[in-house]
């Protein structure tokens, strides 16, 4: 449950940063794609708080 955890949390975290830069980085260029991106963020915000929360309830058992 550990490794699944840190998964997660390595996954959102990528999701919210690709999200974020490659998202704003289109808005400013005028592409219509950034808004795309910027959904990603959200998605990354859950795979975080779900890594997270699964990693610590593995080292409470």
């Amino acid at each position: 449950m550990h490794k699944l955890g840190v998964i997660f949390t390595l996954l959102g975290l990528a999701l919210s940063v690709a999200g974020l830069i490659v998202g704003f980085w289109e808005m400013v260029n005028g592409a219509e794609e950034g808004e795309a991106w910027l959904m990603l963020v959200p998605f990354g915000f859950v795979g975080l708080l779900l890594g997270v929360t699964l990693t610590q309830l593995s080292r409470k058992q």
